[in-house]
């Protein structure tokens, strides 16, 4: 990566450190991130530019020798970005700032819909190379179905208006500026995913604490359609999706799920203890199966 940043940036580099396939060093007192972009490079380009105006922090993306933002290397795209802070830095969820653009969210359920028929594919071309992904898909696939189901009904119910903004492909738990101000993690959708995302990564934690949750839903004022589908996103399971992606399309270890796994109870009660808790106040749609388990 030394000879890439020289070559395209004209920056000699003595260090460098490698972050979960991203690569960090100092130029000039300076912090740089080359930032590994698993998304489309259109949308970082479109997000950036209204990140730019209307000055949010975030870090700066330096354009390289071509005046282009991004750099080829190995078959996977990288960007580099000017750090202004701390990685480390925590974000409290109460500190989360939106802008309400004039855009449309996505479909989730088209787009979760259409994730499944792709998992199933892969699961019979290659299912028996990965032994706890074929025995759990099945138990993941039925809570994705109802999460689409649940945004579904929601979409179908209500006509109340929903804020759309910048909110992050994926937030987590504990949130660091790196995860925060980085413009690649960056997406325009409902603002309710940012709250979805966090309160699923930090039940998955060993921190997990059921009234933290209940402070951050009675924090933020939902209306009926808006938590309904906060809950919807809450109910589709992506964290296992995510590993499934690493371990077939990276060729990561099939324990690597085990983790999710391990968790599967406590993240069901999660989902059950919200339900019980809000059921009234927001007119959700009942679950027969999550009704009958017991906890």
């Amino acid at each position: 990566m030394k000879n890439v940043i020289y070559s395209y940036y004209n920056i000699m580099v003595y260090n460098i450190y490698n972050i979960d396939n991203n690569y960090y060093f100092y130029y000039n007192d300076e912090m740089y991130l080359l930032c590994l972009v698993l998304g489309d490079t259109n949308i970082v380009k479109e997000v950036y530019d209204i990140i730019i105006r209307n000055k949010i922090n975030c870090f700066k993306i330096i354009s390289n020798v071509h005046n282009d933002f991004f750099v080829k290397v190995e078959n996977n795209n990288y960007v580099l970005l000017k750090v202004n802070g701390i990685l480390k830095y925590e974000y409290s969820i109460f500190d989360f700032k939106y802008i309400i653009l004039n855009k449309n969210g996505y479909n989730w359920g088209k787009l979760w819909g259409d994730r499944l028929d792709y998992y199933e594919i892969q699961l019979r071309e290659l299912g028996l190379k990965y032994q706890n992904l074929l025995n759990s898909f099945g138990l993941y696939k039925g809570i994705a179905e109802n999460a689409i189901l649940y945004y579904n009904l929601t979409m179908n119910k209500y006509n109340d208006r929903l804020d759309v903004g910048l909110v992050h492909n994926r937030i987590k738990y504990p949130c660091y500026l790196l995860n925060y101000e980085n413009p690649v993690n960056y997406v325009v959708d409902y603002n309710v995913r940012d709250v979805a995302e966090y309160i699923k990564s930090y039940t998955l934690s060993d921190s997990y604490d059921f009234l933290y949750i209940t402070k951050i839903l009675d924090h933020y004022k939902f209306n009926k359609k808006s938590f309904n589908l906060l809950y919807s996103r809450i109910l589709y399971p992506c964290f296992y999706f995510d590993i499934f992606d690493n371990i077939i399309l990276e060729d990561a270890n099939d324990d690597d799920i085990s983790g999710v796994l391990d968790n599967y109870n406590k993240y069901i009660n999660m989902l059950k203890e919200i339900y019980l808790k809000y059921k009234d106040k927001y007119e959700m749609f009942k679950i027969e199966w999550l009704d009958k388990i017991k906890m």
